[in-house]
């Protein structure tokens, strides 16, 4: 029964260091799309840019919906307005946005899990084929649980090999 205690406890302890890893990762994409919005706001002439940037870059520590919660309504109701030119600008802006965050967000988080990107991307894929929407969040949750099983049981299948010799 010890035996098993343990694992549960390495693993959690594991699962811990792994959750923690990918809240720094969240923080650094966020901070990677604060950058993108001062740039592209400074650069279309938006009122309080470097506000509206940090505002929109909180938002992005939602899963899913992040900025796309604030840019999107914020395009179509530029273009309702008839700002076509602010509407496009924005929509593009957001798509730069998703689009850088599509190719670092598997770099990142699997830098900070200390799991390879591919793995990381994997388990995110399959994750929302079965969970939809939510497993995007659940992806990397779930890469951060495998590899604290598979950390723990490397770890305690050698330390038992030591001891049986």
């Amino acid at each position: 029964m010890d035996t098993i205690s343990y694992y549960i406890k390495e693993i959690i302890n594991a699962t811990g260091k792994g959750l923690k890893g990918y809240l720094i990762s969240a923080i650094k994409l966020a901070a990677i799309s604060f950058v993108l919005l001062c740039i592209g706001f400074l650069y279309f002439g938006i009122d309080f840019w470097f506000l509206k940037a940090l505002g929109i870059a909180v938002f992005d520590l939602i899963p899913i919906l992040g900025s796309g919660m604030v840019m999107i309504p914020w395009a179509v109701i530029h273009l309702l307005l008839g700002n076509t030119t602010l509407a496009w600008q924005i929509g593009l802006l957001y798509i730069i946005l998703v689009v850088v965050r599509q190719i670092a967000e598997p770099f990142i988080t699997g830098k900070e899990l200390g799991i390879r990107p591919l793995y990381t991307f994997l388990a995110t894929v399959v994750c929302i084929l079965l969970f939809g929407p939510i497993g995007a969040v659940l992806g990397a949750v779930v890469a951060v649980v495998i590899k604290a099983i598979l950390e723990v049981t490397s770890v305690s299948r050698n330390n038992y090999d030591k001891h049986r010799r």
